[in-house]
């Protein structure tokens, strides 16, 4: 069992897809924008100003005005627009149970995260929840693991283990010394996680389940 388990949130602890996709496409529209459908999935995860800076070779201005038009329909009503994963209440409520101490460390900005926890109802699972402020255009995720373990009062070590569905929380859990788990059931393909060397996989939440109660690193 590990001391303490850290989330991420979009593509781990619940599929925010369809709201994120949503506000996308209302932002490259206000700006007669070609829409990459395909890619869409890109914009979960990682923060929102590099994505729009990488898929449309916009400068970080440009990128920070789609940002906030984002923010406009985002704000409204994108943030609603998710749910938890199958087994992810189950698998809360166990670590909880057994007494480990859980965290959000992601780069979704803290106002919005401040905002779905609550929504899904499952805020007394966590006792910290950390993520960057809404001007924060490159979100260290190392940093925000090394922010967590902080925050719940932890050392950085493989007692801890940061859970994500994308190659950035396996090296963000990597560069701050703790364990990494890959979960995917999330927005990243097997095959990038797994070039990522992480430490746990698990295809699904009952799978990351019975990893965090039975392994040890």
């Amino acid at each position: 069992m590990f001391d303490a388990v850290i989330f991420d949130f979009d593509g781990t602890v619940a599929d925010t897809g369809e709201g994120v996709r949503n506000a996308v496409r209302y932002a490259l529209r206000k700006y007669n924008i070609p829409i990459i459908e395909d890619r869409l999935n890109e914009f979960l995860g990682p923060p929102l100003y590099l994505t729009f800076e990488d898929q449309y070779k916009v400068t970080p201005e440009f990128a920070s005005t789609l940002v906030d038009t984002y923010r406009v329909y985002y704000t409204e009503k994108g943030v609603y627009e998710l749910e938890l994963y199958p087994g992810m209440l189950d698998l809360l409520e166990t670590l909880k149970a057994d007494g480990v101490k859980v965290a959000v460390a992601s780069s979704k900005p803290q106002h919005y995260l401040d905002l779905a926890i609550p929504y899904l109802k499952i805020d007394t699972y966590f006792d910290a929840v950390i993520g960057p402020e809404l001007k924060n255009h490159n979100s260290d995720k190392s940093r925000l693991v090394l922010s967590a373990c902080e925050a719940l009062g932890v050392e950085p070590s493989k007692r801890v283990v940061m859970i994500g569905d994308r190659f950035y929380d396996i090296d963000g859990a990597k560069k701050a010394g703790v364990a990494s788990a890959a979960f995917l059931s999330g927005y990243g393909s097997k095959e990038e996680l797994e070039s990522h060397a992480p430490d746990i996989i698990a295809e699904d939440a009952a799978a990351l389940k019975k990893a965090l109660t039975t392994n040890n690193l």
